[in-house]
């Protein structure tokens, strides 16, 4: 059960983490929020991990977060090309879906699966994700065909990396801490960097963010950052495919914030993949 209720904590926090960043991004560039993020979440992980308890810190563990830094970054990357290629209806389930089942699938690959019920519900939740996530088109016809196509594949690219994070760090050991996000976070970082420092002409022609831009891209990293330290003690406490599904419905987190912050309205998809999140829930609780 802590493998649950830490699932879902880490999934209102991932939402929370896309709704700043989602906002931020509306006034900046995709690389300057996820890079500052990024630089922030890392700082605030270096802080941590020495604070909590662990117990040792093998080279392996730092090996598997470095590699899940590299599968982020990647992933995110990816994600962003294709949001600005094609149609965000296409994109964003198609991305959640990929990183969903990476992660179910390898569990049921190793693990075998954990009862009717919560593969019953690891279906309802893949559909609610699916559902929950799904926009309107952002016109309402797709003339180039080459572009749909290239947005489908690198959407896919993007979950895959997303789900591949998921279940890297789940090779952690429980005595490591928070060390392995510390290693991937850092690799994610330099990444960006790199990024930044190669599109240097572009920034020194775009105005300076003011205050309330990078508080917001500094939040979205420290948000994203808890959400990984959450998602990874929940999947030491309970099963990966699991932990992954429920970890997986943060698009909820995010609709239900725009709701209450932005006074958007739900649409009938949207309700309709919530009241299925709050089934699949039900039905995955209890094997977590």
């Amino acid at each position: 059960m802590i493998g649950t209720v830490l699932a879902l904590l880490a999934a209102a926090v991932y939402g929370a983490g896309d709704f700043v960043g989602g906002l931020a991004t509306r006034r900046a560039s995709a690389l300057f929020v996820v890079g500052a993020g990024q630089i922030a979440g890392l700082l605030a992980l270096a802080v941590l991990a020495p604070a909590l308890p662990y117990e040792s810190v093998a080279r392996t563990d730092l090996l598997w977060g470095a590699a899940s830094g590299l599968s982020t970054a990647v992933g995110i990357t990816l994600l962003y090309q294709a949001l600005a290629t094609g149609r965000m209806s296409v994109v964003a389930p198609v991305t959640a879906l990929c990183a969903l089942s990476v992660p179910v699938l390898y569990s049921f690959a190793t693990s075998g699966h954990p009862g009717i019920v919560a593969t019953i519900g690891i279906a309802l939740a893949a559909a609610a994700v699916a559902l929950v996530s799904h926009e309107p088109d952002r016109a309402a016809t797709d003339a180039d065909g080459g572009a749909a196509r290239k947005a489908f594949a690198l959407a896919i690219g993007a979950g895959l990396g997303i789900g591949v994070f998921y279940v890297l760090l789940k090779h952690t050991a429980p005595g490591s801490g928070l060390w392995p996000l510390v290693a991937g976070r850092a690799v994610s970082s330099t990444l960006f960097a790199v990024a930044a420092v190669a599109t240097i002409g572009r920034w020194r022609r775009a105005p300076a963010p003011d205050a309330a831009l990078w508080a917001a891209a500094v939040g979205s990293g420290l948000l994203d950052a808890t959400a990984n330290a959450l998602y990874l003690v929940a999947s030491r406490h309970g099963d990966l495919a699991v932990v992954a599904t429920l970890t997986s419905l943060y698009p909820a987190s995010t609709v239900l914030l725009a709701v209450a912050v932005l006074r958007e309205r739900l649409r009938t998809v949207q309700l309709a993949g919530l009241a299925l999140a709050a089934c699949a829930i039900v039905a995955i609780a209890p094997a977590g």
